[in-house]
């Protein structure tokens, strides 16, 4: 299949494509269909792109109708586990935000009262930093701004 990278104990036929990761140079082989497509290395985990090789035309590549819909059920179920993880992420970073606003609250109370605080005052803020990193890193994958979202100082 097009999206299949061959594995080392396989035959390479003479029309697989063999070409190196742009980002660790490992070698990697795989079947005509392929040209054109980005895929994963198998050895460093980067993406990188299946070269087209010289004379060939992606109109060249015969896709049978049993291909295509194979093709098209794979990348609806891609889209629907990155749709599912992105609305789990969202929620994670809502919970991340109030729960921020809720510290941000309680150290606010805290520092109107007596010297006695000032410990709980210091782990109130290294948590509330703890959380800060984590909406931002959640935000950074999510693509979305995330430094003043959660109110954090």
């Amino acid at each position: 299949m097009a999206d299949e990278i061959i594995k080392e104990t396989d035959e390479i036929q003479e029309t697989d494509i063999v070409f190196d990761c742009p980002h660790c140079g490992k070698s990697l082989c795989i079947d005509y269909r392929g040209a054109g497509l980005n895929i994963t290395c198998t050895d460093c985990g980067e993406e990188a792109s299946v070269p087209i090789p010289d004379g060939m035309e992606l109109d060249d590549l015969d896709s049978s109708p049993q291909d295509q819909e194979v093709r098209i059920i794979n990348l609806r179920n891609s889209l629907a586990q990155s749709e599912a993880r992105a609305r789990g992420l969202a929620e994670d970073l809502e919970i991340l935000k109030a729960r921020c606003a809720e510290l941000k609250v309680e150290r606010d109370a805290a520092t109107e009262g007596s010297p006695e605080v000032l410990e709980r005052i210091s782990r109130i803020q290294q948590a509330q930093a703890e959380i800060q990193s984590a909406v931002d890193g959640l935000a950074e994958l999510m693509g979305v701004g995330g430094e003043d979202s959660a109110g954090g100082e």
